[in-house]
Formats: structure tokens, sequence, C-alpha cells
């Protein structure tokens, strides 16, 4: 709709922006000018499309937000009567870089491309004030959008847009070398950047991602060289500037110390005795994180559905093969009944997982240990047990040299397999050697409960081998699973990860030991049968209570470097369980849980796929 110039003119004449524009060309922009209005959550603004128009506010409100680079709306600003709105797109020629939407009706004046550069052309006050007030409105969408400083609170975010400056890169240039003096911070905020260190690729880093932080906060020389892989742009931060900001956000200090104990562990000491006062050494330790007791996430229980599902199909091909007696129902029971409960039983575990990976790595150790671990531990026992010079001199599972001996031949064959799953750094978590060895341990189980299923099967007996699928079944979650995770969690101490020393190392061995002893007193054949199953009863208990405490501490320290790495986190849509899917990290495949911005397992930014 159009309105009288003399109006619009005087409100051009009263605009602070357009103090000093000539009479003669507020006029012109006056007469270029269209009033426009827009009812309350009408879109004013889309980001991402071409801008050829701004908007001057002569009243309401509008809501300016942005997506993240996760996905999630943003709020960036809300803007009342007398902003101009849609400037960025102009004075940058780009597309873009936030929508708009009436939070109240709306009235507007907007003018097109030409009478906008046509004001900036003869009034230098109204393009250097716009030029200052976009920048900074743009840095901080990008800072908000990123972001390591989510734990900032939104009015001093903007004050920190004001000391980072932007920085353009070619591809090829490099941004900093290796072994130079550390004297800035950078966030990436387009393109792709390479990381080598040694000559050899670290790290290839994206929007959100940042680096130079390891160098100054342990005072050291560049561990690393950074090249731009294609053309990008870069947020910058001088050394006093981050040094500020860290003694400033206690928050965002215990952010840049986490990722430092992810890239850098050999740094950390020094590092925290240089930044953290002794309140901070007291209240964080390397164990608890403020926000971590915040931090409240959905559980996922996509378990229990699997177990309802492959239990009901047991349940329905045991029927049918005991009614009909027909090959295909009693083999798709035989399967079924060997797999439904050691599935599910990982499922459970990796149901605990905050930062897990793929399903499709879980099922490779549950499938290589069935391929792998059973071969080897059949041929050692028949080799050692059973014939080859090495028999069992008539002894028999009421003997506890024998189950102890099947029981370390069982467990070495099943670490084996493990060992190729926790050998990488990328494993730092003691719930990774938890649920890999759960997975590992139960495709163990289900291979032998297959084997034994059959071997009843070949007598002709149906119903024995149902019965036989069924107790194996039931009995599932106290046998192999908890068995290799226990001792996987052993194995991960002994890679030198967890607590330092001689208790990283009696921790090993005690769990390794545990493992073994709760596989052999399961197998041992107690005198009568109450014994049986009293001693079946206090061995289960307390292997399941052993995994649960792993299971326990395994959660609080994934809990406390995802809360260290997301501070606000706590107070995301995820913390009341609103959230969508876990997100994927681009570098190490970590699934992590939803709003999270930064992958806890090795520190690069999250990215919506």
């Amino acid at each position: 709709m159009t309105t009288p110039i003399s109006t619009t003119l005087d409100y051009l004449r009263g605009h602070p922006l357009l103090r000093g524009v000539p009479e003669p060309e507020l006029e012109a922009a006056a007469g270029a000018m269209t009033r426009v209005r827009y009812a309350e959550g009408e879109r004013i603004l889309t980001e991402g499309e071409p801008g050829d128009t701004c908007y001057f506010l002569v009243s309401g409100w509008v809501r300016v937000t942005s997506r993240s680079l996760i996905g999630r709306i943003v709020e960036l600003a809300k803007l009342g009567p007398g902003e101009l709105i849609g400037e960025i797109a102009l004075l940058r020629t780009e597309r873009r870089t936030a929508s708009i939407t009436a939070s109240s009706p709306v009235d507007a004046l907007r003018l097109d491309r030409a009478g906008f550069e046509r004001l900036s052309s003869v009034s230098p006050l109204f393009h250097e004030s716009l030029t200052y007030s976009a920048n900074i409105r743009q840095l901080h969408g990008m800072l908000s959008k990123g972001s390591i400083w989510s734990a900032i609170p939104d009015s001093e975010l903007r004050g920190l847009a004001e000391i980072t400056v932007r920085r353009r890169a070619k591809a090829g240039e490099v941004v900093v070398r290796e072994s130079e003096a550390p004297d800035r911070f950078f966030m990436i905020a387009s393109g792709r950047f390479e990381v080598r260190a040694n000559g050899r690729r670290a790290a290839v880093l994206g929007p959100g991602d940042y680096f130079g932080e390891i160098a100054l906060l342990a005072d050291a020389p560049r561990a690393g060289t950074v090249a731009a892989m294609e053309d990008g742009e870069l947020l910058t931060m001088g050394k006093e500037e981050f040094r500020f900001v860290l003694l400033q956000y206690p928050p965002v200090k215990r952010q840049f110390l986490e990722t430092l104990r992810i890239r850098r562990p050999d740094l950390v000491s020094s590092a925290e005795a240089r930044w953290l006062t002794p309140e901070e050494h007291a209240t964080t330790s390397g164990k608890t994180v403020p926000e971590a007791k915040r931090l409240r996430l959905p559980k996922r229980e996509r378990w229990i559905d699997l177990l309802l599902a492959m239990g009901g199909l047991f349940a329905v091909f045991t029927a049918l093969a005991a009614w009909l007696q027909q090959t295909i129902w009693i083999v798709a029971a035989l399967l079924i009944g060997g797999s439904a409960g050691p599935v599910s039983f990982v499922a459970y575990a990796r149901s605990a997982q905050l930062l897990g990976f793929r399903s499709i790595r879980l099922a490779g150790a549950f499938l290589a240990s069935g391929a792998v671990a059973v071969p080897i531990a059949w041929f050692a026992e028949r080799q050692w047990l059973v014939g080859g010079g090495g028999g069992s001199d008539g002894l028999g599972m009421d003997d506890f040299r024998i189950p102890l001996a099947v029981s370390i031949i069982e467990e070495a064959a099943k670490l084996l397999v493990c060992l190729l799953f926790l050998r990488s750094r990328r494993q730092r978590f003691r719930m990774d050697a938890v649920v890999f060895g759960a997975a590992v341990g139960m495709g163990f189980a289900a291979v032998e409960s297959i084997l034994y299923g059959w071997t009843h099967l070949q007598t002709g007996a149906t119903g024995g081998m149902l019965a036989v699928l069924w107790l194996r079944a039931l009995l599932s979650p106290f046998g192999h699973g908890t068995w290799t995770a226990i001792a996987a969690v052993g194995v991960w101490h002994a890679f030198g990860r967890g607590a330092s020393g001689a208790p990283r190392l009696l921790r090993a061995a005690g769990l390794l030991a545990a493992s073994v002893a709760l596989h052999a007193l399961w197998d041992f054949r107690f005198p009568g049968g109450g014994w049986r199953v009293a001693g079946m009863a206090v061995v289960g208990a307390a292997g399941i209570g052993l995994l649960l405490l792993l299971l326990r501490s395994g959660a609080r320290e994934e809990l406390r470097s995802l809360a260290a790495l997301n501070p606000a986190l706590a107070t995301d849509r995820a913390a009341a369980g609103e959230a969508g899917g876990e997100l994927a990290c681009e570098a190490c495949g970590t699934l992590s849980p939803p709003d999270a911005r930064y992958c806890g397992r090795c520190g690069q930014a999250l990215r919506a796929g």
C-alpha cells in the first residue's frame, strides 16, 4: 500500500541514521518507499533467500532468528520501531543471513536496492553507521550459531562480537604454521581447513570448529599447520582477548580445557595449573563439572521395543515349530531364539551410552565374535582339554580346574576380538569398553546357543532344542555379555585409559580376574540341584551388580565430558526431552544427544546432516 510522501518524509527526517542527508535525497527516498504491514506471526524475510529490499520499522516488533549448525532455531535479536532490517544482504550482496518474523502487528517502509544504494552514496554517515552495525550484528549471529560461546549471555556475546575480527582465507592459504608462537585464536565461520602435524593430516575442520586454543592454553608453540582447503571465512581473537574471555567465563574455560584433554592429554595438568584457581581445581578435579549436575537427558528405551519384538517372534516361531514340525519354522526358531536375548542385551547396554557409535559397528563386533572367537575357543578347548595330549584326565565341570580353564580360554578368545575395537584412542570412554565388550560377549553367546540348539536338533528332539533356547535366552543377561563387558573394561584400563600408574593396573587385573572367576563359577557344577541354583543366583547377581556399577561410572564419565564441552546443554530443549534424534559427528562418527553442539569424543563441531 502507499502512504503520503509527507508522512514518510517526516519519519525519515527524524531517523538518526539519516541525519545529514540532503533534503532532495530524502524526498527521493521517500518517493521510492512503499508502506507495508504484516500480521503477527507473518514471515517478513527468510534466511537463505536473495536480498533486494530492506525495511524501516515504523511500529511493531520483529523476531530475528537463524538456524544453528545442528539445525536448531536460534533467536538472535528482537527489534522494534526505528530499526532497519534486511540491510546486511544489500551491503554485502549476499543471501539473507537470518529470518525475520513479525512478533506483533508491524508497520514498515520498504526500500529497494536502488534506493538504498542511492542513500548510501549521498550519505557517508548512513553507510558507515550501517556497515558497522551490520558487521556487529552478523558477527553476533555467527558466534551464536557456532557456538563455543554458548555459555555466554546473549547481551555479553554482543560485546564479544565487537572484539572479534573477520578474516577471509583463500584456498591453499596457510593460516598458522607449526612451531609458530601463538598470538591468536581462530573460529571457522565457513569453509574447510586441514590441520597437519608432523607432516601428516591430523584433522579436517569445518564451520563451528576452532583452532589455536591449545597453544594459547599451554603457552607453547603451535603443534600443527592449518591451511584452507577452500575459500572460507574465519573469526579471530587476539591472545589477550582470549585470556580475558576465559577468566571472565568459567564454563568457557572448562570447555576449552576439555578440548585440550581430548586433543593433547599430556598438556592438561600444566594447563589446569595455569588456568584453574584452587577453588576450581576442587570443583572440577577432572571428574565433575557443575553443568553436569543440572543436565537431564531423555532416556532411550528402544531396547525394550527390540526385546518385545524379538521375544514375540521367538514365541510365534516356537509355537509354529512345535505344532507344524516344519524345517523352516524350526530353523527360524533356532536363529531367533539364539539371538533374541543377546541382541536385546546389547541394545540395553547401548541405550545407557550417551556418546556411542552407529549400530553397524556394534553389529560388526557381534558378528566378529561369532566368526572369530567361537572357532578359536572351540579349537583351543579340544586341543588342550579334550584331546591333543592335554586331556582332562577324567575331570569334569564339577572339578573347578576345568571350568576355570574353559573361562580363561573363552574370555581370552573374546578379548582378542575386543582388542580390534578398543585399540583406537577414540575409544576414550569406559562406556566404550562396556558396550563393545557386551557386543562381543553376546555374539559369542548367540552362536553358542545356536550350536547347542542344533546339537539337540540332530537327535530329533525339537522340544529339547526349544527348551534349551528358551532357558539360554532367559539366562543370557547373566552370562557372556556381562563377563566380557567387565573384562573389556579391564583391557581398557590396561591400555592406559582412566586412572594412571599402579591404580590403573590394579583395576585392570581386578576386572579381568573378576570376569574369569564369574565365568568359571557359573560353569562349575555345584553338588546338588539346590546348591546349583543358589550358586548361579549368587554369581549372576554379582556379575550384574558389577556391570551396573561400570555402566553408572561410565555414564558419569561421558556426562562430564559432554557437559564440559556443551555447558548450555543443561538449559536446551534436550533437557526437557523435546529434541529429535541423535547427531552424528562428521569427524569420528560418534552419535551425540540432540542439541549437543560439540562432540564429546573428538571435540569437533556437530552439524545437522
